[in-house]
């Protein structure tokens, strides 16, 4: 899963990238499943989230883990299918009354139905930037978290926070681990090095960065991963380390 608490850190890039160089790159079958009311990685997949979304299933009250399996659908990217996000998903977190209704186990046993069935390689879980109803299911079902993080004092100073909670979670997914921190939007300054520098050195593990360019931005317009826009931008070679990096870690 992709996961921080502070919003514009490149989660949904990542997320889509990753998705999709695994599918191309390394020919496995991927589920992505979008956990964040904005929806980006939904509507830049060519989701149709009234054909099934995150929201039903996380209010789905029997067979959760079929029912979550059958609103799965084919994104615009061969090889990578979509669980939608919603932006039904924000009003889960509104009111205590709704949230009793989440089924919190339920994206725990989707997983558990596709891997009966042998049907995907890897669930990537985009996350929205706060601990609500999607989020905490996404940390009961998932093996490991990769953390993007834009390297200034506001997001150093809230990992913190962030680890203490994956932290707490391990009592509920004994088996949940950080892959690693993932420096994004990174350029040479002075700064920069020093904070990539501080994280390094606290400990936790690192991927390599992932540098600034504006090929992201214009990546969102076309709607295609940097593996199809501009395969040779500085983000898109760091992207496909990054992934052949995460895919060393899991073996």
């Amino acid at each position: 899963m992709i996961l921080n608490l502070k919003g514009g850190v490149a989660k949904t890039a990542t997320a889509v990238n990753m998705a999709a160089i695994l599918a191309r790159g390394y020919r496995k079958r991927i589920l992505l499943v979008d956990a964040d009311s904005q929806c980006n990685a939904t509507e830049f997949f060519g989701g149709d989230p009234n054909k099934g979304n995150l929201a039903d299933v996380l209010r789905h009250e029997a067979d959760e883990g079929l029912f979550a399996v059958a609103s799965i659908q084919s994104s615009n990217f061969l090889g990578v299918d979509l669980l939608c996000g919603s932006d039904e998903l924000m009003d889960l977190d509104l009111t205590k009354v709704e949230l009793q209704g989440v089924r919190a186990l339920v994206l725990r046993e989707m997983v558990q139905q596709l891997a009966a069935k042998d049907q995907y390689d890897y669930c990537i879980v985009d996350c929205p930037p706060a601990f609500n109803a999607a989020s905490t299911a996404a940390l009961i079902a998932a093996d490991d978290v990769v953390i993007p993080i834009k390297l200034d004092a506001f997001a150093l100073r809230g990992m913190g926070n962030l680890m203490r909670q994956i932290t707490n979670m391990r009592k509920i997914n004994p088996s949940l681990r950080l892959s690693g921190c993932l420096p994004t939007m990174w350029y040479n300054s002075p700064l920069i090095v020093e904070a990539e520098k501080t994280l390094r050195d606290s400990g936790l593990p690192m991927y390599p960065h992932i540098r600034r360019t504006n090929k992201v931005d214009a990546m969102t317009f076309a709607q295609e991963p940097l593996l199809l826009t501009s395969p040779r931008s500085a983000a898109g070679i760091d992207y496909r380390e990054f992934v052949r990096e995460y895919m060393e870690r899991r073996s």
